[in-house]
C-alpha cells in the first residue's frame, strides 16, 4: 500500500493550506499521521523483524525495507497503551520517512485518508498536552482523532538528542553583527522552538520574534509592513528573514511562505528558510514553488544559523 503516486509526487498542491493525515488504530483509539511521512504501509505477518539487543522494549527490532534497514518501534508500547482483544491478529507496518531518517511504525489497522485543512486542526494545549505524544486533534464525523507527534516520539527513542549548545562559541564581532537582524520565526513544537531559539540566540541572532503558529506570524509580518509604509520604509527594515515550519495550526509554513511572497506589497520582501521534518527532494520543489529562498530539514542547529548568516549577509 502506498501513500504517493507511482512518481513520488505529493498529492496536494503547494501554498493551499490543505493537510492530509492518515487514519490508523491502536488499541481501538484512533491516531492520525501527516500522509507527507507515509512512504508504505506493509503487513507485519510478511516482515521479518531481527532483534536488536539493549534497546527499549518499545523497539521491537530491525526489518528491511527495499534492502535498507530501519527500525521498528510498537506505537503500543511507546504510548504505553494496554492492548485490546484480537487489535494483533491483521497488525500493520507503517514505513515513515521524516528528519532525513526512516523508521517502521506497528500499528493495529488503518482507517481511511482525511483531506482537511490546518484551520481545522486543534492544537493541544500545553496543560492537556504535557509530556504526551499528541501535536492536537481534528474532528471527522463522530470521531476525534489524535494526531501524532512523531518527532518527539523518535527523539525520545533516538540516541542522538538535538541541544541549543554551539561546537565553539561565536566571535563578539559576529555576535553583534547578528543582533542587528530581526528574524522572524514560525513553529509549534515547543520542545523544537525552544532549541532552535536558543541556537540561534547564542548564536547572536537575539532580536527574535517567535510564533506558534504560520497565522500569527502572518499577521505580524502584514502588520509591520503597514507600519513601515507609513513611515515611508520597506518590510525588510524591520524583518531581515523569516524562519518557518511547515505542519502548524492554523496555517502552514508553506502558505505562510506563499501569501508573503504574493500579497504583502513591497519591493523589499525579507528571505524565508523553511525548516521543517519533511524536507526531501519533492519538499524542497515545493518550497521553491511557493517562494522560500532556502530550506532545511530539522533538527540542524548550527546548520540554520549557516543558513541565516547566508541570507542576511552574503545577499
Amino acid at each position: 500500500m502506498s501513500m504517493r503516486t507511482d512518481n513520488g509526487k505529493i498529492l496536494l498542491s503547494s501554498g493551499t493550506n490543505e493537510v492530509e493525515f492518515m487514519e490508523f488504530y491502536l488499541a481501538g483509539v484512533s491516531y492520525g499521521i501527516n500522509v507527507s511521512k507515509v512512504i508504505r504501509v506493509v503487513s507485519l505477518s510478511e516482515t521479518q523483524i531481527n532483534s536488536v539487543p539493549e534497546v527499549p522494549p518499545a523497539i521491537l527490532g530491525v526489518i528491511y525495507d527495499q534492502g535498507k534497514p530501519l527500525k521498528l518501534l510498537d506505537l503500543k508500547q511507546a504510548l504505553k497503551l494496554e492492548p485490546k482483544p484480537d487489535s494483533t491478529m491483521r497488525q500493520l507496518i507503517v514505513i515513515a520517512r521524516f528528519n532525513k531518517e526512516t523508521v517502521g511504525f506497528l500499528i493495529d489497522g488503518i482507517q481511511k485518508i482525511h483531506r482537511t485543512t490546518w484551520d481545522q486542526f486543534q492544537p493541544m494545549t500545553s496543560a492537556i498536552q504535557g509530556g504526551g505524544y499528541t501535536t492536537g486533534t481534528i474532528q471527522y464525523e463522530d470521531r476525534i482523532i489524535l494526531i501524532l507527534d512523531v518527532e518527539r516520539l523518535m527523539l525520545d527513542f533516538s540516541s542522538h538528542k538535538p541541544t541549543a549548545e554551539l561546537s565553539a562559541p561565536p566571535e563578539p564581532s559576529l555576535k553583534e553583527k547578528r543582533n542587528t537582524k530581526c528574524i522572524v520565526y514560525a513553529e509549534d513544537s515547543k520542545m523544537i522552538r525552544k532549541i532552535t531559539s536558543d541556537i540561534m540566540t547564542a548564536s547572536g541572532y537575539t532580536n527574535l520574534k517567535v510564533f506558534e503558529n504560520g497565522q500569527d506570524a502572518l499577521e505580524y509580518i502584514a502588520h509591520t509592513s503597514e507600519e513601515a509604509h507609513k513611515e515611508g520604509r520597506h518590510l525588510h527594515d524591520y524583518i531581515d528573514l523569516i524562519v518557518t515550519d511547515i505542519e502548524m495550526p492554523k496555517l502552514d509554513g508553506l502558505t505562510l511562505c506563499k501569501r508573503v511572497k504574493t500579497e504583502i506589497q513591497d519591493d523589499h520582501i525579507p528571505a524565508v528558510v523553511v525548516y521543517s521534518s519533511l524536507i526531501n527532494e519533492e519538499m524542497s520543489r515545493k518550497c521553491r514553488t511557493v517562494g522560500a529562498d532556502a530550506q532545511l530539514s530539522k533538527p540542524h542547529g548550527e546548520e540554520i544559523v549557516a543558513i541565516i548568516d547566508k541570507l542576511c549577509f552574503n545577499n
